[in-house]
């Protein structure tokens, strides 16, 4: 799809989101809700050491750092909790992938292996669970592939073999893009597939899902990006009814739509940097409101937060490019109902805290914290 085609911004959506801006105040919502935990992931090439732990108090608006970094977590680049199976699935991103299983205590200070087993691949990136919370899925970067496991549903732990599907081709960046890189993968709002994103091969890939059996079909390209777009998440509305891709190497969105075969077409194409940058910059992480109406979306280089209002049909509009305090903003977190987003940076080396108004856009609060080599954030359920 050419990127001068209608893939552009509404400007009626635009505009009304700007005038709203200035005239929100941060609201904290749940103010009597008791202290709420969180885990942050650490990569061990940049002097993390496994997972340490901050603590919120809603009632005071106040954070404190906790346990001191756990050894026996490293390379906890993503994680998913498990409320059912009380689990946390966490991945060590190194050559030789790894998943481990883990009980965590309610205040984050005792981290309790209770399995492990491969990413059946190198370098796994993102894990994911279906609706039922009976299957975990994981990407793995450098190898490019993606694996499935059934969980044990009294133990929690994934159950041997894994169904791994093996991706293959590369795009035009000889740097980024000499091979397969699976970068996200997850099962569809309807449990009716598995799609997976491709840096490598510029691809959204889709797989037949059987959620009772757990079978999974042969690979169909779901949506084929432009050569280059370097695609690294994939937002999947709760509606069903329309999906975001992220661009890491072109630093863009598009939105797409479902065709009802599992394959998806582009409406919109925005960017997620100032027009008049210049410098070198690639998208991060993505992520959605509770509310399904507004996308946030960082930016590693420009370290900066673009925020994206949705109208009625999906189609994004730029509320607001704000800077993380920080530099190289790779993850972020939501905090549901409490109006902050918490966002790791992975070198400048600390925690950085925004708050956000009420229509979404957000402001610089007054937490920040020393976390080595941070590269998730995760609650600690």
């Amino acid at each position: 799809m050419s990127k001068n085609s209608s893939r552009g911004v509404d400007r009626r959506l635009f505009l009304a989101g700007s005038v709203a801006a200035a005239g929100f105040a941060p609201a904290l919502a749940n103010a009597a809700i008791g202290d709420l935990v969180y885990y942050v992931g650490s990569y061990a090439s940049g002097g993390g050491v496994g997972v340490t732990t901050l603590s919120y108090s809603a009632a005071y608006d106040k954070w404190t750092e906790g346990k001191k970094p756990d050894p026996t977590v490293p390379n906890a680049s993503y994680g998913v909790y498990s409320p059912k199976l009380k689990r946390h699935y966490v991945v060590n991103e190194q050559e030789n992938g790894l998943i481990g299983v883990y009980q965590v205590s309610t205040n984050g200070s005792k981290w309790t292996k209770k399995g492990e087993v491969s990413s059946q691949g190198s370098g796994p990136c993102y894990i994911s669970l279906d609706a039922t919370e009976s299957y975990l899925a994981v990407a793995n970067y450098n190898s490019g592939n993606i694996a499935v496991y059934k969980l044990d549903p009294k133990s929690g732990l994934p159950l041997e073999p894994a169904i791994v599907k093996q991706n293959s081709g590369s795009g035009p960046n000889t740097d980024r893009q000499q091979g397969p890189h699976a970068h996200w993968v997850k099962f569809s709002v309807d449990q009716k597939y598995i799609y997976s994103v491709d840096l490598g091969t510029d691809e959204v890939l889709g797989y037949t899902f059987d959620a009772a059996t757990g079978a999974v079909g042969e690979k169909f390209v779901a949506y084929k990006c432009e050569p280059g777009f370097g695609p690294r998440h994939l937002n999947l509305h709760p509606s069903g009814q329309v999906a975001h891709i992220l661009g890491e190497l072109e630093n863009a969105l598009i939105t797409l739509r479902p065709k009802g075969d599992g394959t998806f077409e582009d409406v919109q194409y925005i960017k997620t940097l100032p027009a008049d940058f210049t410098g070198a910059s690639f998208a991060g992480h993505m992520a959605m409101n509770d509310l399904g109406n507004i996308l946030y979306v960082s930016n590693r280089g420009h370290n900066s937060i673009a925020v994206f209002g949705l109208d009625t049909t999906g189609r994004l509009a730029l509320l607001q490019i704000i800077p993380t305090g920080g530099d190289w903003p790779r993850f972020f977190y939501i905090i549901p109902g409490f109006d902050r987003l918490v966002v790791a940076h992975q070198k400048s080396n600390d925690v950085t805290v925004m708050a956000q108004y009420t229509n979404g856009t957000l402001r610089a609060h007054n937490a920040k914290f020393t976390v080595a080599a941070p590269v998730f954030l995760g609650p600690v359920a």
